[in-house]
């Protein structure tokens, strides 16, 4: 994912890995991953989870999960500090 593929919201993957089925990007500030959702619902990606906290993961975990054109789960995750 880059800036552009990412809706220009100006969140370069970050951190990346690839574990479990998914590809998980990092996010400089909560703002991009909404960002990300509103240009994702623009062009009517599938979101399978809306952006919110995940206390579950770590403290201040905030993300969107989506899947691309062929099924694979992605996420843009924030996580402050």
């Amino acid at each position: 994912m880059s800036e552009t593929s990412a809706g220009g919201c100006g969140c370069p993957p970050t951190a990346a890995s690839a574990t479990g089925g998914a590809v998980h990007h990092g996010a400089n500030e909560r703002a991009h991953v909404d960002a990300l959702h509103r240009e994702l619902l623009a062009h009517g990606a599938t979101i399978l989870d809306p952006p919110r906290e995940y206390p579950e993961y770590v403290s201040g975990y905030y993300a969107v999960f989506f899947a691309d054109p062929d099924g694979m789960k992605l996420e843009l995750v924030h996580i402050p500090g």
